[in-house]
């Protein structure tokens, strides 16, 4: 009911527009696919990685304390490792993440600008994340002809 109520309101403001000569086209982009082709994906990948190899044998202990404790057969110093353990998970997993949101933060502003830029010259008035509006289920089809991810990587290609 309410995807119903969102589209007649998508509906009611496209009607407008088409009314003041401003472009009415919707169009969307791979936003994963966009992020992974900017030249400074590199970091960001590289970043993960030594996130998961510091992070994996956390996980490692985590998950054999865990088995116990499901189990019925963990102990006390087990279930203190196990708070421990998770603790140091917690504070390593968002000690990394900050890392990777002050690489990948400069990364998303540059393409998002890139996006309004290609959208302006092409005509396009709205842009959605083909992702989240996939799994939203506010859209259920888009044509590929208006899908502007390899507009929007020419462009980041052509700053270089």
């Amino acid at each position: 009911m309410i995807s119903l109520a969102l589209m007649l309101a998508m509906i009611g403001v496209l009607g407008m527009s088409q009314n003041k000569d401003i472009p009415s086209r919707v169009g969307y982009i791979d936003a994963q696919k966009v992020i992974e082709a900017h030249p400074r994906y590199g970091e960001v990948k590289k970043l993960q990685e030594q996130a998961d190899q510091q992070l994996k044998p956390l996980v490692t202990q985590l998950n054999k304390i865990d088995a116990k404790l499901k189990a019925g057969t963990a102990t006390d110093k087990d279930r203190k490792d196990f708070e421990t353990l998770r603790q140091a998970y917690t504070e390593a997993s968002k000690k990394w993440q900050e890392k990777i949101n002050a690489v990948l933060g400069p990364i998303t502003k540059e393409i998002d600008k890139t996006i309004s830029i290609v959208a302006a010259q092409n005509g396009f008035s709205m842009i959605f994340s083909a992702n989240v509006a996939g799994q939203s289920g506010l859209i259920v089809y888009a044509s590929p002809d208006v899908d502007v991810t390899d507009l929007v990587i020419r462009a980041l290609s052509a700053k270089k």
